[in-house]
């Protein structure tokens, strides 16, 4: 396991924009980022992205709905931190794999985290969420490919694709291409890989997801079972996710897990 990263960069930090040369702003992409002791999780979401009232899978957007979708972003793994850099490993990543590591400058100035470009100019202003602090907590699922990363009262969940993507691939283009070859599973297939940021305290309900249709609802079909000795959850299909690490000086993790007791709507 990595070392861990400084207190100060555990929390929640939320992204309010990112500059680059050429005049380049953007300040209304939905830009999470969940930190815990070593493991973290990201989310990015572009503010249009296509949602709809009463969809329940891919199969109620449309063509151009779906390639939107395709170019949403997100990551996890573990993060190494220098007094000089933050380095970013992306163990899972919704994008296929960039020619470059994902590697920044960062200094702190209060709750304010400020990042800068190693492998491309760019500067990122990022904000510490309320109700990031104290408990940290990362599991990991039985076979690898799914990461749960807690800080605070928020969460982000994760998980693999069946496929993964390879390096120079373009997600939006893969879509494209199977549904021009009239192959509506094979897009759905690419496109699926669930992430969800969202709130503990409010029933584990997901905010923000790379499948719009979970937005608002709960993170779990069904409460998960905790188990404190090994620190494992058994969730509502029969899936383990491992305790990899935990800061819960007030020893509220196994608690959290019954504030699912409201999830009962099938995801």
């Amino acid at each position: 396991m990595s070392a861990k990263v400084p207190p100060e960069v555990t929390g929640v930090w939320r992204r309010e924009q990112i500059t680059a040369p050429g005049g380049y702003l953007d300040a209304t992409t939905r830009v999470f980022w969940v930190q815990a002791d070593s493991w973290y999780g990201d989310i990015r979401l572009k503010i249009d992205i296509p949602r709809k009232a009463g969809a329940t899978s891919f199969a109620d957007f449309s063509d151009a709905e779906l390639i939107e979708l395709a170019k949403a972003q997100g990551f996890a793994g573990q993060l190494t931190v220098t007094p000089e850099m933050c380095a970013w490993r992306r163990d899972l990543d919704y994008q296929p794999p960039g020619p470059m590591p994902d590697e920044g400058t960062w200094k702190i100035d209060g709750d304010v985290l400020i990042e800068g470009g190693i492998h491309a100019e760019y500067e990122e202003i990022w904000r510490l969420e309320p109700q990031s602090q104290g408990l940290r907590a990362a599991f990991r699922r039985q076979d690898g490919q799914g990461l749960l990363v807690l800080a605070g009262d928020h969460f982000l969940s994760i998980e693999g694709r069946a496929t993964p993507l390879l390096p120079g691939e373009s997600l939006p283009a893969l879509v494209e291409a199977a549904l021009a070859a009239g192959d509506r599973d094979a897009a759905g297939a690419l496109l699926d890989m669930p992430i969800c940021y969202g709130r503990i305290g409010e029933g584990w309900t997901v905010v923000h997801s790379t499948l719009p249709w979970r937005e608002g609802r709960p993170l779990w079909a069904a409460p998960p079972q905790f188990s404190p000795g090994p620190g494992a959850i058994v969730d509502g299909e029969g899936g383990t996710w491992t305790l990899l690490e935990v800061h819960d000086p007030e020893g509220r993790l196994p608690d959290l897990f019954t504030l699912a007791l409201g999830a009962g709507t099938s995801l």
